[in-house]
């Protein structure tokens, strides 16, 4: 025996549940005599008589009857399966793999992520806070925050912040060793260097000048970004690094900016994913940051509408 298509099951299903031809073909948005060939074209496949017909009413036959209980609770197994799936797509569940620099997220990623799970009872979270390049597709990461300039790829990036890099000093490394008002003057002080940069040993600057490429000179330096700022809040010399970073240390008095006149190339802090669709979960959490780093004075001044 030919196993029926879903579409004939269908047709059974809405003429006994509606008793009526004419009122299931409305149901469907077919014809008459269109789901009357379906089930009849039923009937032969099964090789049984499912519906009484005669020219003034219809009536389940005891088989029809039997088929009709089992295949409407077939068919509301199907619909409520089709509805946990979407729900799924639209819903932030499973575990959400993130990644983002040690600074940023210590400062203003895991602070937040009580909230968001608290909004979220269904979803669990991978972080991965690190300063190494993290490969976010040979990783499972569903989301990066990155900082910096993005090199050309097949992910997908959206601007969350805009950022560049700054110097920065403690007043006590200021008072100790005076203050640089020019970068000939910056080339007699203490410089911390990050390592965890591609450009560490080389400081791009842009300022009046254009573009200078400035080699620091010190006797500290770390491949981590919260060493190299918790040395220069230490007073152990001058750094060069992102703003976002540093903004809430400057904030608190920590850290003061140095010739604001000369500053990294504008990049900004980015959400970037893997190839392919932007899961709910990934999108529900850069949108709850976006969200809070709005209310965060020190970032007041990295918003973006990109």
């Amino acid at each position: 025996m030919e196993e029926p298509s879903l579409q004939l099951v269908k047709a059974f299903v809405a003429v006994a549940e509606h008793q009526s031809f004419a009122r299931a073909a409305q149901a469907l948005n077919m014809t008459p005599s269109a789901v009357s060939r379906l089930v009849k074209k039923l009937e032969q496949q099964v090789d049984m008589l499912l519906i009484n017909r005669t020219t003034r009413a219809m009536s389940l036959t005891e088989a029809g009857q039997r088929y009709f209980t089992d295949c409407s609770a077939a068919l509301e197994q199907l619909r409520m399966a089709y509805e946990r799936m979407r729900d799924e797509q639209s819903q932030p569940q499973g575990t959400l793999r993130v990644s983002t620099s040690l600074s940023f997220g210590r400062l203003h990623v895991a602070p937040h992520l009580a909230a968001f799970m608290a909004q979220y009872p269904q979803l669990r979270i991978d972080l991965l806070m690190t300063d190494r390049y993290v490969d976010i597709v040979a990783e499972r990461v569903a989301v990066a925050i990155r900082i910096g300039r993005l090199p050309d790829s097949s992910l997908v990036a959206r601007k969350l912040l805009n950022n560049r890099r700054i110097l920065v000093a403690s007043p006590h490394y200021l008072q100790q060793h005076g203050t640089p008002t020019t970068l000939e003057e910056l080339r007699q002080h203490q410089c911390l260097v990050s390592t965890a940069s591609h450009d560490g040993d080389n400081w791009r600057l842009f300022g009046p000048a254009g573009e200078t490429v400035f080699q620091p000179k010190g006797r500290m330096r770390a491949d981590n970004g919260d060493a190299v700022k918790q040395f220069c809040i230490d007073g152990q010399g001058i750094a060069f690094h992102s703003a976002v970073t540093m903004a809430e240390s400057i904030r608190l008095g920590e850290l003061v900016q140095l010739l604001p006149q000369w500053t990294g190339r504008e990049t900004g802090v980015y959400s970037v994913y893997p190839p392919g669709p932007v899961g709910p979960a990934a999108r529900a959490l850069i949108d709850f940051l976006t969200l809070r780093w709005q209310q965060e004075p020190c970032l007041q001044m990295q918003k973006t509408e990109v």
